[in-house]
């Protein structure tokens, strides 16, 4: 017979596992790393059921508040979905990439990577700007913005809270637009300003109770906040946006070129 705790290790890990002798870095982390590594790379199949923490924590020689440890730090990221009396499973939806080197808008981002981008509007009106939206749209203040409110999903499962701001004169009559698809390409098809450019801010925050309700998470629960000034053709700028991404549904990628290939000297 097969020795049961070689094969789970070989199924889970690749092959025996055994912790590092000297690692700066405790044992359960080190079993989490190891669990995301095989996640991530498509080891561990989605919905694939791991193995109760006590059959875990006799295989692997460790305890079970070791793999309870684990665990609960991947469900944290998103790897895997734990129910009372259900067990652990590899997460089954894909997460929503960002690729900060171009600026697309989430349908687009979503539907690249073959998700169904969905919108559900949560608020749309016209207001005077608050003095920080004036400022970032190079308005006076007080002037009008349109302020549209979403939740953006992905095949279904929330991912995203938008919140953004539209220069009203620029962008008359927007609010008489179908709203639920995307935005970007409402500026590009209706007014000629598609955005070409943008600045953008990373900050983690967690979610506050009208945020966790909205995006169907626990208050509390990580969220990543980016904050974004776009810029049609000619430096204009056409939204100030703050979208709040769900920790365990985005991936943010950001690539970094030589100075010498942008032109400048070190």
């Amino acid at each position: 017979m097969p020795d049961t705790d070689t094969t789970l290790e070989t199924r889970l890990f690749g092959g025996t596992w055994t912790p590092a002798g000297h690692a700066p870095t405790p044992v359960w982390v080190q079993i989490e790393e190891q669990l995301a590594d095989r996640i991530e790379s498509g080891a561990l199949e989605p919905g694939e059921r791991l193995p109760p923490e006590r059959e875990l924590a006799d295989a692997l020689g460790v305890s079970r508040m070791t793999i309870r440890q684990a665990l609960a730090s991947l469900a944290a990221r998103g790897l895997v979905e734990r129910g009372v009396g259900r067990g652990t499973f590899v997460r089954a939806e894909r997460e929503v990439g960002h690729d900060f080197s171009r600026l697309t808008g989430f349908t687009e981002q979503a539907e690249r990577q073959g998700l169904e981008a969905g919108a559900e509007i949560l608020a749309a009106g016209e207001q005077p700007a608050p003095d920080s939206i004036a400022a970032a749209l190079e308005l006076e203040p007080a002037a009008p913005v349109v302020r549209i409110q979403r939740v953006r999903s992905g095949d279904g499962r929330p991912v995203t809270l938008e919140d953004a701001w539209f220069p009203a004169q620029r962008v008359p009559g927007l609010l008489d637009h179908d709203l639920s698809g995307s935005i970007y390409a409402l500026l590009r098809d209706a007014y000629g300003l598609a955005p070409v450019s943008a600045v953008e801010r990373l900050e983690p925050v967690a979610a506050r109770p009208h945020e966790a309700e909205a995006l169907d998470v626990p208050a509390g629960s990580p969220l990543m906040l980016v904050e974004r000034t776009a810029y049609a053709a000619g430096g204009v700028p056409v939204e100030f946006s703050r979208d709040r991404h769900r920790g365990d549904r985005a991936r943010f990628v950001v690539r970094v070129v030589p100075d010498a290939k942008l032109g400048r000297g070190g």
